[in-house]
Order: C-alpha cells, then structure tokens, then sequence
C-alpha cells in the first residue's frame, strides 16, 4: 500500500468534521492506520468509530452542534453575531464580512501549528496528512514542514480560487440573487485585500524556510498528491490519472436508519417537506418561521419537519399534528423519506439529497451556498429563492415548479453519487485496483 500511516487534521466544525470522518472510516477500511486530530469535543465520536484520537485545536472558533450554542470566546461570539446580522442585508454584505473575519477565523496561530505537526510528525511516523481546503494554518504547517498531504475540500471547488479568479466571490450567482455592479466591485477589492492579507501571512512564514518557495495566493495553496471534493463534476474537470489528482466524490456521508418513533411521526401519504438551514443559519429566525408559515399556506396537508436549532421552543406555536418542529432532527436518516428539501444550499445537505434524489428549494445566504444554488438552478436540479426577500406566492411557486425539475438530471446525478463516495477518492490515492 502506498500510504499506510494517515493522520487527519479537522477543524472543529461540525459540518466538516462529518464528511471528514467517513473519510478517514474509509481509509481505514481499506488498510490504512488512520489517526484523527481534532478538538476534545469531538474524541468520543473518534474513538466510537475505532480511530486513534490525537487532540488538536486549529481554531480559535467553534461549532459543534448548532453555533450558537457552541461555547465560544467572547471575541468570536461578537463575530457571529455579526456575521447573522449582515445576512440580513443580502449576500454581498454577508460575504464582505466573511471575508473580513477570515484571518481570525482560519489563520490560526500558524507559528504554534508548525509546531504541533512537527512534533505529530516526529512521534508518529506519518506517511500522509489530509487536511481541510478552510484549514489555512494547517495547509501552511505541512507546506513548510514539506509533509505530503491530500486536500479536502467539503465546500463548492469554487472554494479554491482558480484561473485569477476572486477568493470568496461566487463566479456565477443564481437568478432570484440580484448583485449591484457596484456592490460586486466592493465585493471584489475587499477579497483582493483579504487574499493579499493572508498571502503576506504565509510568505512571511515561508521565507524562514530556504528550501521552498514563496506563494501567489495563499487561497489556492492546495496538495500536490490529491485534492478530493465532496461535490459533483458538473464541468468535467476530473483527473485521475496524474498528480495532483481531481477527484469528485458526490457524497461523504453514513447511512443512519431512522429510529421507531421517527417512522410512526412521519407516517403519511401526504408530501413531505423537509426545511433545515443547518448548523449556523437555523439562526435566522424570521426566515424559519416564514417558511414554515408559507409552505403550510401553499401546502396545508402537506408534513413539514422542521430543523429550528436554538429557535425550536419559540417556534413551538406553529406545531401541529403536520408540523414537526425540532431542535435538532435526524436529517440523514429522515432524507430518504421525504419528497422535498428547502435549505439554504450547504453542501452536505446537497450531497444528501441529491444522493436520494430529492426535490430542492435552495435560499443561498453566505460562503459557497451561491456557487451550489448556480449549479443546481444550471442543471435543473431545483430551484432558488432571495432567503431575505422571497414571498409566500414565490416559495408557493417553487414547490409547485419542482414538478419541471428535470427528472433525467437528478436520476443520473444521484446514481454518480451512489457510485462514488468516500471509497472512490481512497481507492485512487491509495492505489488499491478496483474490483
């Protein structure tokens, strides 16, 4: 085997800390002793699944759960809190902030990193590190220490600025998202700056090391062995045969069974509407309690589970006999049975559904959710909605349209899906033939 010793470095996120883990499940099922660095709050789901757990932390910030009520410094309270509040304000002033925080956020003590890794390095032997596209600090560490290493990338690939193109601005961005000119040049000379900022932050670290080189864009600084995307090869740009390899592996998530209790709540022949804006975003309140009060409207027989985080109590006055609402609601193993999935376009929402075959309602708020909304509206996956300023006849419409959703398209993309996933990205860099 080519790689027998491979250590993962997670951001303590939970929306990327998952797809992670079946990663590292599937290395490990194919041979490899696989080690998992991470923050405490994640070990006992580590060890449960039989990995070495080694503590980690690469972020000042947190969200093991829904954000809000992840314990956080005061410092990156203030910042999500600003964060929800530009969300308000539509989506360049959403991603004008989220670039501003990305350097508290993502550059996280890279001096200490170093550190850390090298003593990881030193200790344990490692053949390969795999390391998250957001985890600049980490990628930085193992670029200096010249460690080989594989890129995830659980968000959009547009996450890797490619060809000049912008950090963190959408290359193409829904219909229902108007963008001012104006606005998107703001948008722009703030996202050269960020980029600029970061670039400098690494070169400055890397010019104390003679035997590499300096770097352009510290945003695009990616493994030269493998870059693995929990996405869907729209554009065909897949390369396997050659390094650095492209690789798209549609899902990176586990099947759960859904439990007796769950079954007998959403026992029905009518639709099924699953709504869930995930980790962070269940913080809007006002959109949750807008789509709930719409799609009942448009959809009076229909059952509609709600994903509330925090808001769940103060949303209790709309539950009825058809209206789940729940802090927390088991949405892998719900997925297979429900009709139709709004959210707000996050990718393991997206992989999960398109790995069903789901009907989708996208609202795009933030980070690569405009980029995931583009390709699903270009392929005739689902369809999109302005999060901030959409109306009960609009998501009335949407639902109704999904039935113009070609079927043909989400058939073919869900079986690439079933046929890939985490197994198909581990048997290439591995090496292991096909049977």
């Amino acid at each position: 085997m080519k790689y027998r010793k491979i250590f993962f470095i997670s951001p303590p996120f939970y929306s990327h800390f998952n797809p992670l883990l079946v990663l590292a499940k599937s290395f490990q099922a194919h041979g490899a002793e696989v080690t998992f660095g991470c923050s405490i709050e994640f070990k006992d789901k580590i060890l449960e699944d039989n990995l070495n757990f080694y503590e980690i932390d690469i972020s000042a910030n947190k969200n093991t759960g829904t954000s809000e009520d992840t314990v956080q410094p005061d410092t990156e309270r203030m910042r999500l809190e600003e964060f929800f509040e530009s969300t308000k304000k539509g989506a360049v002033e959403t991603l004008i902030t989220q670039s501003h925080h990305r350097k508290a956020d993502m550059l996280y003590n890279p001096q200490k990193l170093i550190d850390n890794i090298k003593v990881i390095d030193d200790s344990l032997d490692v053949d390969l590190y795999v390391v998250d596209i957001l985890s600049y600090s980490v990628t930085l560490s193992l670029y200096f220490l010249g460690l080989p290493f594989v890129t995830f990338c659980p968000p959009h690939p547009n996450t890797i600025p490619r060809d000049g193109r912008y950090f963190n601005v959408p290359k193409n961005w829904p219909e229902a998202i108007t963008v001012e000119e104006g606005d998107l040049a703001k948008l722009k000379q703030v996202s050269t700056q960020t980029q600029q900022e970061f670039t400098e932050v690494f070169n400055s670290i890397i010019t104390k090391n003679k035997s590499i080189d300096p770097i352009s864009n510290a945003f695009s600084l990616v493994s030269e062995i493998a870059v693995i995307y929990n996405y869907f090869d729209f554009n065909d740009n897949e390369k396997h045969e050659e390094n650095p390899k492209e690789l798209f592996i549609g899902n990176s998530f586990q099947a759960v069974a859904l439990d007796e209790e769950w079954m007998k709540r959403i026992e029905t022949d009518e639709k099924k509407i699953m709504i869930s804006l995930g980790t962070f975003l269940s913080n809007r309140k006002d959109v949750l309690e807008k789509l709930i009060l719409s799609a009942r409207a448009s959809h009076p027989d229909a059952l509609l589970i709600v994903s509330a985080g925090s808001h769940a109590e103060a949303l209790q006055k709309y539950s009825s006999p058809n209206t789940i609402i729940e802090g927390f609601i088991p949405q892998v193993a719900l997925m297979q049975y429900v009709d139709t999935v709004v959210f707000h376009g996050g990718c393991n929402t997206l992989t999960e559904a398109m790995y069903h075959g789901k009907e989708m309602v996208i609202l795009p708020f933030s980070s690569d959710q405009f980029n995931i909304a583009y390709d699903i509206e270009k392929h005739n996956l689902g369809k999109v909605l302005d999060p901030n300023n959409f109306s009960k006849e609009q998501l009335a419409t949407a639902l109704n349209e999904l039935e113009e959703v070609s079927k043909d398209n989400l058939r073919y993309w869900r079986n690439v899906s079933r046929d890939r996933g985490a197994d198909y990205a581990v048997k290439k860099i591995l090496e292991i033939d096909s049977i």
